[in-house]
This record gives C-alpha cells, sequence and structure tokens, in this order.
C-alpha cells in the first residue's frame, strides 16, 4: 500500500491525499469437487486455460477495495489529527502570527524586499 502525505500552505495538519493498493497471487490454486460438477472435465480444463485471468481479476478488485478503504482511511486520520491537534496547532498559529508582527520580522521581510 502506498499513501501520499501532503499539507499545503493553509492546512492546519498534514493529510492524507491519495493512496493505493497493489496486490499480486503468486501461486493460486483451484480446486474444484468433480462429484457436484455437471462437466466435471470441461470445467477444470476451461478454468486452467482461463487462470491467469482470474488471478487478474481477483488482484484487481482487492486493490480496489483496499483503494477505497485507504481514501476512507485517510480522511479519517486527517480528521481525528485535526481534533487531536487543535490546541497544539492554535497555539502554533499564536506564535507564528507574533513572530511575523514582531519588528526583528518587519525588518527582516524590509531587507528581503530591497534585495529581490
Amino acid at each position: 500500500m502506498v499513501y501520499n502525505v501532503a499539507q499545503g500552505h493553509d492546512d492546519p495538519v498534514p493529510k492524507i491525499t491519495e493512496g493505493y493498493a497493489t496486490f499480486h497471487i503468486s501461486d493460486m490454486e483451484i480446486v474444484f469437487d468433480t462429484s457436484t460438477l455437471k462437466h466435471s472435465v470441461v470445467v477444470p480444463m476451461l478454468t486452467k486455460v482461463f487462470k491467469m485471468f482470474i488471478k487478474k481479476q481477483v488482484e484487481k478488485q482487492v486493490e480496489a477495495n483496499l483503494t477505497g478503504f485507504i481514501k476512507k482511511l485517510g480522511v479519517l486520520m486527517t480528521k481525528a489529527m485535526v481534533k487531536a491537534n487543535k490546541p497544539f496547532m492554535s497555539g502554533i498559529e499564536a506564535a507564528r502570527r507574533a513572530i511575523k508582527s514582531s519588528q526583528v520580522a518587519q525588518v527582516y521581510e524590509k531587507r528581503r524586499e530591497k534585495l529581490e
């Protein structure tokens, strides 16, 4: 599984923006109860012919289900981080505003503007 975590300039906390899963079946065997099949020779033979297709379809569906789960998990984790970090982040925001409005920061900003 792969997650992409991003935090925009105005976002208070990072969030999972995208995720996807890869799933591979290395060894899949299909066993038939031949006593219950009407075509006990044809069905297993056709299954062997289409085994690779069947494997790919199973892998694709598992990946789709896991990817959907990852997206939901990302939303839930982001919401939980926002709730948990509100007191902490509000303190950081207050400190950031105080630093930006300080005389040292204003002098630095004026110097930077002149150099550009």
